[in-house]
């Protein structure tokens, strides 16, 4: 009896997991749906109910803020600061906060403090490293020295992930300030990765001076 009593008990079990995980799944196959719509019509209405839900809260904050690319500095940064209240570790959220402050005219202390926390977050996501450094580049003289030796490690770490259109444009940005130059050929010579063909690509030929000026290696 007390065998019979166990296996129904157990049945009983495996029957409410298997329904909780069924009444769980149901908002989120109800996203994929809305953002699939979203993504067709850039109309982020239907994914604002599913902001509220804890199973696609984040989701349905980081597609609203990708649905629409074009959007007020002002509402990018309440869209990225939403995302971070739900998703704290995540660099990339803190790098789209780092680009909306800039573009909505906020101070270098700002939007360097969203810079340094992407990178505390993500030091070796090859494809944030990427896109760091290419945001941060043409910022170079208004940085603090450990974003300077951040931007070198960016560059180094996500050399693979640049385009050859990325290589061009990093070079056009050297190519204005010869003390950027030095100061981060010094860097890049530090970093791990990084050869003389790679600095060559960047325009930064053996040539360049070995110390930075102004800056702490």
């Amino acid at each position: 009896m007390s065998s019979r009593i166990a296996r129904i008990g157990t049945a009983v079990l495996c029957i409410a997991v298997a329904g909780l995980a069924v009444w769980r799944s149901v908002p989120v196959l109800g996203f994929a749906l809305a953002e699939r719509l979203a993504e067709e019509s850039s109309d982020t209405a239907a994914l604002q109910s599913f902001a509220t839900t804890l199973e696609t809260g984040a989701l349905a904050e980081a597609a609203m803020q990708s649905a629409i690319p074009q959007s007020p500095p002002v509402d990018s940064i309440k869209a990225a600061t939403r995302l971070l209240t739900r998703q704290p570790l995540s660099s990339s959220a803190w790098l789209d906060l780092a680009t909306a402050r800039l573009a909505g005219g906020e101070g270098m202390a700002e939007v360097a403090q969203a810079l340094r926390l992407s990178a505390l977050m993500g030091p070796n996501e090859s494809v944030l490293m990427a896109s760091r450094a290419l945001f941060a580049l043409p910022l170079w003289t208004a940085l603090p020295d450990d974003l300077r030796r951040r931007v070198a490690q960016d560059i180094a770490g996500g050399w693979d992930r640049f385009e050859t259109s990325d290589k061009l444009v990093m070079r056009l940005t050297l190519s204005a300030s010869l003390a950027t130059r030095t100061q981060l050929t010094a860097l890049l010579r530090q970093a791990d990765g990084m050869n003389q063909a790679r600095l060559d690509d960047l325009g930064l030929g053996p040539s360049a001076p070995a110390q930075p000026e102004g800056s702490v290696p």
